[in-house]
């Protein structure tokens, strides 16, 4: 079994709360008695892209679990390159691979510089039709990408989620080692299908962003800074990819029953 740990939307700020309840999410994950093999973080590392935030980001998310990031709407490219990944700033979208154990992730830049809404150019399309073109036929690949591809019912979320998003679909329903695909951007957990393909969409750390259900006036924003942290758990076994999603309590676990 591979187990990848998912993160989302931290939002790193310079303000100690955000940078606490990542922290506490990490501890989570680095006590288990089986840790995972990766950690993966998709998007929205920073809050408006700064230096300082990367430099907070980069502090806070130390961890000797192999951690790979995306980049989300609020981040900036140039300054998540230099302050975090440590490579030089691509013309253009920062696309990566990441093996683990087996396990191929596609970690694609789904960002439009100076928008909150997402796409895919043609570049990260002729990206991913080389790593699938190298990817063994017996391989497991996973998609990771910040925007949502298809509307998740959140009045905030939908507006900027994934635009046009047939082609990478045709390409998920068209190869059998293709698992599933993971999002952020939504600020809440969200499962449905995409392709074919089990969507994953993992809540942030900082905040929760209710469905449009909660909406009570036009253009209200449904956000809420009280429930605790959450982490998504990925098992793959084979071909078959399994989704936990876990609540990290901030004041600590209480392992024995409440009178």
């Amino acid at each position: 079994m591979i187990l990848l740990a998912q993160i989302s939307d931290t939002h790193f700020d310079l303000t100690p709360r955000n940078a606490d309840r990542v922290t506490t999410a990490l501890g989570y994950l680095e006590r288990l008695p089986r840790r995972p093999d990766a950690i993966l973080v998709t998007g929205d590392l920073t809050d408006s892209g700064t230096v300082a935030q990367y430099d907070q980001a980069r502090k806070v998310l130390s961890t000797d679990i192999p951690l790979h990031v995306l980049p989300g709407n609020h981040d900036d490219r140039a300054n998540l390159c230099h302050g975090l990944l440590d490579i030089p700033v691509p013309d253009g979208p920062v696309n990566r691979a990441v093996e683990v154990g087996g396990l191929t992730v596609a970690m694609l830049d789904s960002t439009i510089p100076g928008s909150g809404g997402g796409a895919l150019g043609e570049q990260t399309y002729a990206w991913l039709d080389r790593l699938l073109d190298r990817t063994p036929a017996d391989g497991s690949v996973l998609i990771a990408l910040h925007h949502p591809p298809v509307p998740m019912f959140s009045t905030v979320v939908d507006p900027i989620r994934l635009a046009d998003p047939q082609r990478l679909e045709h390409t998920i329903a068209g190869d059998d080692r293709i698992l599933g695909v993971l999002t952020g951007h939504m600020h809440a957990m969200g499962t449905t299908l995409f392709g074919g393909r089990p969507l994953v969409v993992a809540p942030s750390v900082a905040s929760a962003i209710g469905g449009e259900w909660e909406v009570r006036t036009p253009g209200e924003v449904p956000i809420d800074y009280a429930p605790d942290p959450s982490v998504v758990l990925h098992a793959v076994e084979g071909h078959r990819l399994t989704t936990i999603v876990r609540t990290v309590p901030m004041g600590g676990r209480i392992a024995v029953q409440p009178c």
